[in-house]
């Protein structure tokens, strides 16, 4: 079991003579973010015969987390060096790790010999899963940056959707963040909101990976959407940009978005005869109702200029953008508005939060969309593509293609005989 002891002078605790344990007013685990399995293990087991680029051999290694409210001063003082050896360390880190940016909770190490127990001989913060500043707290000093090693690993999943995809990805086994990484992949062609069960994901993906856990966001290389239609993505990159084509080297982005959030549900769609909920009377609906949380933000559906940024009783907190000379689309019933009249916005960006401000029942955005100075319905629009790849680009895109579809059809047709997700 770990222990917890009280909290000391920079929130540092060490006791001289046994076995020392750092606290700084938090759990002792190594750092863990996207954490897919845990292992809980003893403290008293031995270290590994290397840590952060120093060989452990003499050496034992104390870890805990940066306490709030502690700074590199407060955390060395206790531990007997002296204001002057504080200073040279901050001076030599400069150019490496800029000691202001010290963060509370983030992980860190004193490793300590052996053979005694008053003095480190070095300090080790973790910025983050890769980076780890390592400080040499014996004369003449010094401070350097060790990375840990990233392991790029390319995988492939089929999953038929049951109910909510986060869920059947997770079910899977699979990285969450894949649902949110489907949904900016098929933002501008497929409509997350008339997913049916039964439908099917099946996709090539590439995961980082450090020390065995999840770093980062997944990177979707190829999938294929089994709906109504079929839908297919390849990501091609040339001349150092990159972009999803269908099989046909078209790309997938479009002027418009499918819809100003990347998730929710609809509540109500476009119509010229609805009941008002709170008018309690019959009229149009010329906007499409997306319920979500509260604070959930609300994305420009595409690039354009901010006419109209304020308050009405019935729209409550609203933006209006145009688009060019032909598209308007307006955002209703916000908590937050986060632009203003004027601002040049581009397709993506947060211009608001969902709130339930004017005429709402309950927190939603109301998305209405222009054309021609007409009120249309956005889900039944053809909205205008981007430019295809080039005849000198499609030799390369389609070698790229045809290995990934075969990919993708192993993977669907090894789920579908087994019935279940496969990786």
């Amino acid at each position: 079991m770990r222990k917890r002891t009280a909290l000391g002078v920079g929130g540092v605790v060490l006791a001289a003579g046994v076995t020392a344990y750092l606290y700084v007013g938090v759990d002792l685990a190594p750092h863990q973010e996207y954490v897919e399995e845990t292992t809980v293990v003893e403290d008293t087991l031995p270290a590994p015969p290397s840590a952060y680029g120093i060989p452990l051999s003499g050496f034992r290694v104390e870890r805990g987390k940066v306490a709030a409210g502690a700074t590199f001063s407060t955390l060395l003082a206790p531990l007997g060096l002296g204001a002057a050896a504080v200073d040279s360390l901050v001076k030599l880190a400069k150019p490496v790790f800029d000691i202001t940016r010290m963060r509370a909770g983030h992980p860190m190490a004193f490793i300590f010999p052996e053979d005694t127990s008053l003095a480190p001989a070095y300090f080790v913060y973790e910025s983050d899963m890769v980076d780890h500043v390592v400080f040499d707290l014996r004369p003449p000093y010094s401070v350097r940056l060790e990375k840990r090693p990233v392991h790029t690993e390319e995988k492939s999943l089929s999953v038929e959707v049951t109910g909510a995809l986060w869920n059947d990805l997770v079910d899977a086994g699979a990285d969450p963040a894949l649902a949110m990484q489907l949904s900016r992949v098929f933002a501008w062609t497929v409509d997350f909101y008339r997913i049916q069960k039964g439908d099917r994901f099946t996709l090539v993906y590439r995961q980082k990976t450090v020390a065995g856990e999840t770093y980062g966001d997944p990177e979707i290389l190829g999938v294929r959407y089994e709906g109504a239609a079929i839908q297919e993505a390849f990501l091609f990159q040339d001349t150092g940009k990159g972009g999803y084509y269908d099989a046909e080297g078209k790309s997938l982005k479009k002027a418009f978005l499918q819809a100003p959030l990347e998730y929710g549900r609809i509540t109500s769609g476009f119509t010229m005869r609805r009941f008002h909920p709170v008018q309690k009377r019959m009229k149009a609906h010329l906007g499409t109702d997306y319920a979500a949380p509260y604070g959930t933000p609300i994305l420009a559906v595409g690039d354009g200029v901010v006419t109209k940024a304020g308050y009405t009783a019935g729209n409550g907190k609203y933006v209006k953008i145009r688009h060019n000379g032909t598209y308007e689309t307006q955002y209703l019933h916000m908590r937050k508005i986060l632009v203003k009249q004027g601002q040049a916005v581009k397709q993506g960006q947060e211009i608001g939060e969902v709130g339930s401000t004017g005429l709402a029942t309950g927190p939603h955005v109301c998305y209405r969309f222009w054309k021609n100075g007409k009120q249309v319905d956005p889900r039944k629009e053809v909205m205008p593509s981007a430019e295809p790849l080039t005849a000198a680009q499609r030799p390369a895109f389609d070698r790229v293609r045809d290995e990934l579809m075969a990919r993708l059809d192993a993977a669907g047709d090894k789920a579908r005989n087994a019935n279940v997700a496969t990786f």
